[in-house]
């Protein structure tokens, strides 16, 4: 593979990784083994290794750690820490993956969810990372994070009217 070689980034590389595993293609081997069961028991520990490194038990680590949200504002990342951290929800396990039916990582995932069949808009649910404002001084910032982080429904139907916004030109 030579010290050049670099992981390519492909949504499907374990379709083609499982083959060249399966078939112990030899050309396929990092320069430094010689046979795949040596390479395999050595990514084992290695994995081993940076589990055991993090503080906690190993027994009760999950996939989330790793897939934790980092939901923020565009602005964010354009201000020092201090100032973006009220520009981002708080950040939490979740389940999925790029390739999962829940598509989630830590920065992309569905923006939105919607379940609606005509005729029964009041069984609907929507889901809206972040919530219905983009204005962190608003006080829909947020609204509705919660239900989207734990899949709970939200209805799709607005309600009853509580806040009027009119528009008037000058």
């Amino acid at each position: 593979m030579g010290e050049r070689f670099t992981t390519p980034k492909l949504s499907q590389l374990e379709a083609m990784l499982w083959p060249a595993i399966e078939n112990t293609i030899p050309e396929l081997l990092p320069t430094d083994y010689s046979q795949w069961d040596e390479f395999l028991h050595a990514s084992l520990i290695e994995l081993q290794s940076q589990l055991q490194s993090v503080p906690g038990d190993l027994n009760n680590r999950s996939w989330g750690e790793k897939n934790a949200t980092q939901i923020c504002h565009p602005l964010a990342m354009a201000l020092p820490t201090f100032l973006a951290e009220p520009l981002c929800m708080p950040s939490e396990v979740q389940g999925g993956d790029s390739n999962m039916p829940r598509v989630a990582g830590p920065g992309f995932g569905a923006s939105q969810r919607m379940v609606v069949a005509p005729g029964h808009e009041a069984e609907g649910l929507f889901h809206m990372p972040g919530g219905q404002s983009g204005h962190p001084l608003s006080p829909f910032w947020g609204a509705g994070h919660a239900d989207w982080m734990r899949g709970e429904p939200s209805p799709f139907l607005p309600g009853e009217t509580r806040h009027t916004l009119t528009l008037t030109a000058e």
